[in-house]
């Protein structure tokens, strides 16, 4: 290239991704600098055809040893460091700017920051970003420091405090997607080479963060708290990593359940970091979690400010933008503003089409408050990908809304190929029983839907009084999935005690009759046929499936529905809700000894349910009980032997709900419906 660049780098069995990293640099770099340490394929074959000096070492557990070495080899003016899964990105303009970054660089500049993004999960859904210093002058006074998590940032200050400027480069890392830390067990390997240093080393402040980073990917949060506490108190912001020791405390705090003291964490950095937009964004969901939306609204103000300095720091993908607008919609959600909430969902979506947390919280929104208008607005404007659409139709059939799927037709050609059930299940919802059963028997025998059209099968036949045409249709059925068999001896259990209980009452029970025994079919069946009741709106039939459970049993399955299938229950009949609120008992109920079996959690949970259940049936002062019964709850102990101090959202909104004067807001229903969706 001329400019003077030579690549460093150091591998190890990274055949399957180093050619990709090479040929993103050819035309960048002068030179390529390969330590191996020890590959078994065709690592070092395919660094010598891209025309690499390979070094060969013995591998110590020392990143830095391995790193340092590949340096003295350089010859060149200019270093920049790369990982084998890693790639430059490759536009006209990053080649302009690294040409104009060097070009022009004063004596007083050493190094630049890079933007190293990283994709997570399957296929990089998700990203996080972070500003790393790999371009810098060779000079042997530079040198990489730390046994792992190594960096050379400070090795630059040392010499110059200002010395690594920001720069527009980036580079696109590969090594977080799931396929990539399974196949090299990254987790366990870091573990050993932490314990490894600490052993070696002493505690060391950066070997303990590193220590802390491993317990925190592994959602151990009380351990890693145990390590950043003394670090946050001992270390300063010139550390190199102090915005994310920060960020992390904050969040593992409210990991374990006191989002006060996270809350304590942002507030006192913030003034600090008032341009890391992913601290500030925390601080808005730790005010949400308390119920103060307003508050909330204002740090998220904050990030949006702050997006375009998120490169300077370890930033999760849409901190200060989609993300931020998103948690935006949730607030005003939590208020009742439903057309800002449509307006920052719609705007979370013009950024990023992808954005699948947007979109289902505008699913769900439109359907609750009934504002279809809403999808249709985002289609026209925004240039949705096929994965948004795929996931509008079980959405729109789990919340009962088939005129969605009727009024995007066009768009949804191709995403209802690939789920065919989905027509029939439209049908059936619409009341086109007859139309369903027709749509649905030809995959009855199929061997990737088949089990789910065959229960989708049996559930339209529990549309009819008796469900004689389900039983029918188990007939029929080439195999119906289990689900049906444990749903079918409920329902029939039920309707036999129901016809005792009956009889009883008249003094004479039916001959051969007993009562109905405790039910024993696997919950995971029970809420698979409970689920494809619901999906054709066969709800007399679900209502007594539910009544054919223990109260808990019942209760936990309520609880175990998706946002989407709540939703759905707002279109059932008002009876079938009311039903509903029967089977979830009496506050004095709730309070009962035999209540103390059951852990707090639980009984909050279900008191939450209830009231809100009692709230949508208009009965007010019930409601109130209901919500002073999961108050009192809540504020018992926890298994920790504390009692919480907080509440969860949830609960805030049903207190909110209940108090007096209430039920006469604008939009109260709406409320109420929102409530229920997302419990």
């Amino acid at each position: 290239m001329g400019i003077g660049i030579s690549l460093c780098m150091i591998v190890k069995d990274e055949a399957g991704s180093l050619q990709r990293c090479l040929n993103a640099v050819r035309d960048v770099v002068d030179e390529i600098i390969v330590v191996d340490t020890g590959s078994v394929d065709d690592t070092t074959e395919i660094a010598r055809l891209h025309g690499a000096v390979v070094i060969r070492t013995e591998w110590n557990g020392n990143f830095s040893e391995a790193r340092n070495l590949s340096l003295t080899a350089a010859t060149k003016p200019w270093i920049l460091v790369l990982d084998a899964d890693e790639v430059w990105v490759q536009t006209p303009q990053m080649k302009t700017e690294l040409m104009r970054l060097l070009a022009a660089s004063r004596d007083d500049v050493w190094g630049y920051w890079i933007q190293v993004t990283s994709l997570l999960g399957v296929s990089g859904e998700e990203r996080v970003t972070d500003a790393v210093c790999r371009l810098f002058r060779n000079d042997p006074r530079i040198a990489f420091q730390g046994r792992i998590h190594e960096e050379i940032a400070s090795s630059i200050m040392a010499l110059a405090s200002q010395g690594v400027l920001h720069s527009g480069l980036e580079v696109i890392h590969y090594g977080y997607l799931e396929q990539a830390i399974t196949a090299k067990n990254k987790g366990a390997r870091n573990m050993q080479l932490i314990r490894s240093a600490l052993n070696q080393e002493g505690d060391q402040p950066e070997l303990l963060y590193a220590l802390a980073a491993e317990w925190f990917q592994q959602a151990k949060y009380d351990e890693t708290l145990r390590l950043l506490q003394p670090l946050l108190a001992q270390l300063m912001p010139d550390c190199g990593y102090h915005s994310d020791l920060v960020l992390k405390t904050a969040y593992a705090w409210r990991e374990i359940g006191s989002p006060e003291r996270a809350l304590a964490v942002v507030e006192a950095w913030a003034p600090v970091y008032e341009d890391f937009p992913d601290l500030l964004e925390l601080g808005a969901v730790l005010e949400l979690d308390q119920g103060r939306e307003n508050v909330a609204l204002n740090w998220l103000n904050q990030a949006k400010s702050a997006a375009f300095t998120a490169s300077r720091y370890t930033s999760v993908s849409g901190a200060g933008t989609y993300r931020s607008l998103t948690l935006e919609g949730m607030a005003h959600e939590r208020a009742g503003r439903w057309v800002e909430a449509e307006a920052a969902y719609t705007a979370a979506l013009s950024m990023q089409p992808g954005s699948m947390a947007a979109w289902q919280r505008l699913l769900l929104l439109a359907a609750a408050t009934g504002r279809p208008h809403a999808i249709a607005s985002v289609a026209a404007r925004v240039s949705l990908p096929p994965a948004a659409w795929q996931a509008l139709i079980p959405a729109a059939l789990a919340a009962h809304r088939p005129e969605w799927l009727l009024r995007h037709a066009a768009a949804l050609a191709g995403p209802l190929r690939a789920q065919p059930l989905a027509a029939g299940l439209a049908l059936a919802q619409l009341g086109e029983d007859a139309s369903a059963r027709a749509a649905l028997q030809p995959w009855a025998a199929h061997a990737q839907h088949g089990p789910e059209a065959a229960l989708a099968l049996w559930a339209l036949g529990h549309k009819q009084p008796g469900g004689r045409n389900a039983r029918a249709a188990a007939r029929h059925a080439a195999a119906l999935p289990a689900a049906t068999h444990a749903a079918e001896a409920l329902l029939q259990r039920g309707a036999l005690a129901g016809s005792y209980a009956s009889a009883c009452s008249c003094g004479s029970p039916p001959r051969g009759a007993t009562p109905a025994g405790p039910a024993t079919p696997a919950p995971g069946d029970v809420l698979a046929a409970a689920q494809a009741l619901a999906g054709v709106g066969a709800w007399a039939a679900w209502l007594r499936l539910l009544q054919a459970l223990p109260p808990r049993g019942a209760l936990a399955l309520l609880a175990a529905l998706p946002p989407a299938a709540r939703c759905g229950l707002l279109r059932a009949p008002a009876s079938v809700r009311e039903g509903l609120l029967a089977l979830c008992g009496t506050p004095d109920g709730a309070q009962q000894p035999h209540a103390d079996e059951v852990p707090a959690p639980e009984r909050t949970a279900h008191a939450l349910l209830a009231g809100t259940l009692a709230l949508l049936a208009g009965r007010q002062n019930l409601a109130r009980e209901w919500a002073k019964s999961a108050q009192l709850t809540a504020r018992q102990p926890a298994a920790t032997g504390r009692p919480a101090t907080t509440i969860s959202p949830g609960l805030q909104t049903l207190l909110r709900l209940t108090a007096p004067g209430a039920a006469y807001a604008k939009e109260y229903t709406n409320q109420c419906n929102m409530l229920l969706v997302h419990l």
